[in-house]
């Protein structure tokens, strides 16, 4: 192989992980507690597995969906310029509420999986 091909592939591989290193490891993470709830069903694991879900369309919904859907929405709803509330009050869900809510319901998912597991490792055993 080419040297030039291989320092391509090396670059390719480098600036895809650059570009998605969050994203993989959000998935990463999918895959693992989806094969544990597979193996061993537990209401811990579920809220592993939602918490990483939410926080996965948390970031794809801030890299590529929020400014498209945010235009056309715009679009549709305020069709002639002015209407300075309505676009203001679109921002404020697009831009803010929407991540906002996929972020905190993420991360409460996952600590309150954190906290489920500590809270089942002190039960008194009979």
């Amino acid at each position: 192989m080419a040297p030039t091909i291989k320092t391509g592939l090396v670059q390719l591989i480098y600036f895809t992980w650059l570009h998605n290193d969050q994203a993989l490891a959000l998935f990463i993470g999918i895959m693992i507690t989806a094969v544990l709830l597979f193996l061993r069903p537990k209401r811990i694991t579920m809220f592993f597995l939602l918490g990483f879900v939410f926080l996965l369309a948390r970031f794809e919904y801030l890299k590529h969906i929020a400014d498209p859907l945010h235009a056309q929405t715009l679009n549709t709803v305020v069709q002639e310029d002015g209407h300075f509330r309505a676009r203001k009050y679109l921002d404020l869900f697009f831009n803010d509420l929407v991540p906002l809510g996929l972020y905190l319901v993420g991360w409460g998912s996952l600590l309150l999986g954190v906290i489920m597991s500590g809270l089942q490792g002190r039960k008194p055993k009979d």
